[in-house]
């Protein structure tokens, strides 16, 4: 069954031209990146055809080796988001920084993270923040807020936690989930701005309320603790825990099995503590492996 029906646009010396499946199909049979390109979205999305990802990879793989730019990005975004095993992560970096020179936000947001890591090139932050830098100025809010950390911990730019706060800032009311989490952690403890636990909140609820298990970890300790005018909440802070731990977040992990084993927020239970706390120490967290032997 054919996917979504969408013309395909070629860019040439002639201007735009809109394409039919069949003749993008035409193009990939004569070997053109473009065509390879686009036939293998095509096939990846069940764009015009019927959706077939293994084929969508192998004709995105030949359109890469001829040097096609956006079907580098591609494959590198899709390697990052853990839905392609075909490279790793040294060759993704080697392809985003070939990339980056196309201009493409992406490939320069994900060289970035390779010069900042030190992944298949030597670590440069310099480097890593000029190509963060020139992908925020493309609108990309995940390049803006890698560059805001930057800014925040004076790696390859002049320390300044009040631009890295103000850059979280606009990140995250564009929508950016990391730049929603870096925001509240920057009301949480002052970093680049006054201490505000209310506003800390109201960014880790929406980071959590979006699926962001780091959100929902910081948000219990905080329910927990109470903020503002809000007292306390157990109940609360064990069910934005057990929402971290099921997306294996192990410090959350560890909460759990101490919430169980002392019944804050739950009842007792001596088993599910085990349990949970067995998990977070095989996840290599220590406090959890000290109160298992203890238990023990």
């Amino acid at each position: 069954m054919s996917g979504e029906e969408r013309g395909f646009v070629f860019h040439s010396s002639q201007g735009e031209t809109e394409l039919s499946i069949e003749e993008v199909k035409q193009f990939a049979e004569q070997n053109d990146p473009d065509g390879l390109y686009a036939l293998g979205m095509a096939y990846l999305f069940g764009w015009d055809i019927e959706q077939d990802e293994n084929i969508g990879y192998e004709y995105l793989e030949q359109a890469s080796e001829k040097g096609q730019t956006e079907a580098m990005t591609l494959l590198v975004r899709m390697y990052m988001q853990g839905e392609y095993d075909g490279i790793d992560q040294e060759k993704a970096s080697k392809m985003a920084i070939a990339a980056s020179k196309d201009g493409i936000s992406d490939a320069q947001m994900y060289a970035g993270l390779a010069y900042m890591d030190g992944v298949g090139v030597n670590q440069d932050y310099s480097e890593a923040a000029r190509l963060f830098r020139l992908a925020a100025n493309q609108g990309n809010d995940e390049a803006r807020t890698n560059l805001a950390f930057l800014f925040q911990e004076g790696l390859g730019v002049e320390k300044d936690e009040v631009k890295a706060f103000k850059m979280y800032r606009t990140a995250a009311k564009n929508g950016n989930l990391n730049g929603m989490f870096h925001l509240a952690v920057c009301y949480e403890f002052g970093t680049g701005t006054e201490t505000d636990l209310v506003q800390a909140v109201e960014w880790y609820t929406k980071g959590s309320d979006m699926g962001d298990p780091f959100s929902s970890e910081r948000l219990a300790y905080l329910v927990s603790e109470g903020y503002g005018d809000n007292p306390p909440d157990a109940n609360g802070a064990f069910e934005l825990f057990l929402k971290a731990a099921n997306s294996g977040v192990p410090g959350a992990m560890f909460m759990v099995g101490y919430c169980y084993l002392g019944g804050n927020g739950v009842a007792p239970d001596i088993e599910e503590a085990k349990k949970w706390l067995k998990m977070a120490s095989d996840s290599g967290i220590q406090d959890a492996k000290d109160l298992l032997s203890e238990l023990e």
